[in-house]
C-alpha cells in the first residue's frame, strides 16, 4: 500500500472535528485538521456560546426589574449594547483559548479544501493524502425561499450577536429553539418581539405540554406568538420591514424594524466535490450508515453535516464513534441514539431526553406518566421560580424511565442523571435508592420517582408481603 501523509484527516474545526482530532491524536494517529478560517465552529462563534451569554444578560435584566417583589429597591436598568456585545466576544475568546488543547499533536491547516479522490485532497493548491477522512464541516442558516426577503434584508444567528444597537421591534421567522431563545432574550432587553411559526405550536419536537408552557411564559413577557402561519412575502418601506403572513384563509401584514430568520439549517458541503468521488448527499446532509460511514468506505461524516440531531454534544459523541471506525480494522461500533438529551435555554428551560408518551406506547406494552409540578420542589420555591413540571415516561413491568420532559429553572441540569439512568436501564426503585442533597433541584427528580413508587405495582406487592408478615405476628 502506498505511503500516506496522514492516517486521518478531519474537515471542520467545530466541536465534532476538534473532539475527533484530540481522540485520534491521543491514539497515536497522524492527524490533519482542516478548517476554512478558524477553529471553534458555529457553536463557539454564532451558536451556543454567544446565545447563552446573551440569555444570561437578559436574565439578569429580568431579575433586576422584578427585584422589588423580593423587597429590593433598584433603579432603572440601562442597557449598553456596545458593552454587552463586547462581553459576549470576551466569552467567545475565553472559550476559544481553552480549546487549544484539542490540537496538541495535531497538524492544523486553514483554507479551502476539496476531494481529488477518496484518499487525496487539495488544500490551498497543496495535495495531501490520507488513509481515512472525517467530514465535520457543520451547517449554516437555511437560505430563505420567502419572496423579497433577500432584498429586504434580515438577520440570522451569524450576525445577531454582533448588534451594538437593538431594533425597537423584531419579527422572528421560526419557532424552534433558536427563535424562541433569542425571542425571549431580546424581549427582556426591551425589543418588541413577534415570533411567526409555520407549525401549530412552537418547539414542535417537544412534548405538547412543554410547548404550551413555554408559549405561556413568552406571552406573559410580552412576546407575540403566531402559529400556523406561513410567510409569503417580505418588503421594505420607509425604513420599516414587513412580511405578509397567511394564517388559514386569512392574510395579514406584520411590520417591524428588523427580521430575524431562524428557520432551519443546511449542511456545509459546497466546494468539497463530493459528487466526483461518489459520496451520496442531499439537501439535508451527507448520507451515513450506523457506523457514520459514507457511501465511500474510508470517508466518514458527523455532526450537523449529516443532519438529524443538530447538537454540539451529539457531534462530540459521534466523534468517538467515527474515529474508532476510521482507524480500527475490526470492532466497528454503531451509533446509538436511544438516549439523546437536549435543552432549549429559555427561562424556564425546556429539557428532554428519550421518548414522548405516544412514542413509548408504540414501543412498549405498559406505559404510564408521572408528573410533578415544579412548584413542589422546595428549591424552586426559595428562588421564586415555580413555573414548570417534571414528566417521566415509565415503561415495562420494571418501570424503566424511557422518556423525561421538563420545564423549569435550570431543568437541563437534571438531564445528566436521567440520561445515565436510561443508558444503564435503571428502574425507578434503583434510582430512588440514590440520596440527593437537600435542597437542590435534584430532589425534585427524587420526589417524582417517589410518587412513581407510591403508585407502582411493586409497592402493592410489598404491601401485601408486609401485611401477611404482620398478620403472622399476631
Amino acid at each position: 500500500m502506498a505511503s500516506m501523509d496522514y492516517d486521518l484527516t478531519i474537515l471542520g474545526g467545530g466541536s465534532g472535528g476538534l473532539t475527533a482530532a484530540r481522540i485520534a491524536a491521543s491514539l497515536g494517529a497522524r492527524v490533519l485538521l482542516i478548517d476554512k478560517e478558524r477553529l471553534g465552529g458555529d457553536c463557539l462563534y454564532t451558536g451556543c456560546v454567544p446565545s447563552k451569554s446573551l440569555i444570561h444578560v437578559a436574565r439578569l435584566v429580568h431579575q433586576t426589574r422584578r427585584a422589588t417583589r423580593l423587597g429590593l429597591t433598584t433603579s432603572s436598568v440601562e442597557i449598553d449594547m456596545v458593552q454587552v456585545a463586547s462581553s459576549i466576544q470576551g466569552v467567545i475568546k475565553q472559550v476559544h483559548e481553552a480549546e487549544h488543547v484539542y490540537t496538541d499533536d495535531v497538524t492544523v491547516k486553514f483554507g479551502m479544501v476539496s476531494f481529488q479522490s477518496p484518499t487525496a485532497l487539495i488544500v490551498n493548491d497543496e495535495k495531501i493524502t490520507s488513509r481515512a477522512t472525517i467530514i465535520a464541516t457543520g451547517s449554516h442558516p437555511a437560505r430563505s425561499s420567502i419572496e423579497g426577503l433577500a432584498e429586504t434584508g434580515y438577520l440570522t444567528n451569524e450576525d445577531v450577536f454582533q448588534l451594538t444597537q437593538l431594533p425597537a421591534s423584531l419579527l422572528i421567522v421560526g419557532g424552534g429553539p433558536v427563535g424562541v431563545e433569542l425571542g425571549q432574550a431580546l424581549a427582556r432587553l426591551g425589543v418588541q418581539v413577534t415570533i411567526i411559526q409555520a407549525g401549530e405550536r412552537i418547539l414542535p419536537r417537544e412534548d405538547a405540554d412543554v410547548s404550551q408552557t413555554i408559549t405561556n411564559v413568552l406571552q406573559s413577557e410580552g412576546v407575540k406568538v403566531i402559529t400556523g402561519a406561513r410567510v409569503l412575502k417580505a418588503e421594505k418601506h420607509a425604513g420599516k420591514k414587513s412580511v405578509i403572513v397567511q394564517q388559514g384563509e386569512k392574510e395579514d401584514t406584520i411590520t417591524a424594524d428588523e427580521i430575524l430568520l431562524a428557520a432551519g439549517r443546511q449542511p456545509n458541503i459546497d466546494g468539497l466535490r463530493l459528487d466526483t468521488i461518489g459520496v451520496i448527499f442531499n439537501e439535508q446532509g451527507i448520507k451515513v450508515d450506523d457506523y457514520l460511514r459514507t457511501s465511500v468506505a474510508n470517508i466518514f461524516a458527523l455532526g450537523d453535516v449529516i443532519g438529524g440531531y443538530l447538537f454540539t454534544h451529539v457531534a462530540a459523541y459521534q466523534a468517538g464513534v467515527a474515529v474508532r471506525n476510521a482507524l480500527l480494522p475490526v470492532g466497528k461500533k454503531k451509533v446509538n441514539y436511544r438516549v439523546v438529551p437536549w435543552c432549549t435555554f429559555t427561562d424556564p428551560e425546556a429539557a428532554r431526553v428519550g421518548l414522548t408518551y405516544a412514542e413509548a406506547q408504540q414501543q412498549h406494552r405498559q406505559v404510564r406518566i408521572i408528573t410533578l409540578p415544579w412548584a413542589d420542589i422546595d428549591r424552586a420555591q426559595t428562588e421564586h421560580a415555580p413555573t414548570g413540571f417534571i414528566k417521566l415516561i415509565l415503561a415495562g413491568k420494571k418501570e424503566e424511565i424511557v422518556g423525561a420532559h421538563m420545564v423549569g429553572a435550570h431543568a437541563g441540569e437534571l438531564l445528566g442523571e436521567i440520561a445515565l439512568a436510561m443508558q444503564h436501564h435503571l428502574t425507578v426503585s434503583a434510582m430512588l435508592n440514590a440520596i440527593h442533597p437537600y435542597p437542590t433541584l435534584h430532589t425534585g427528580l427524587q420526589q417524582a420517582l417517589f410518587e412513581a413508587y407510591l403508585s407502582s405495582t411493586q409497592l402493592r406487592t410489598n404491601k401485601n408481603i408486609i401485611g401477611t408478615a404482620l398478620r403472622l405476628r399476631k
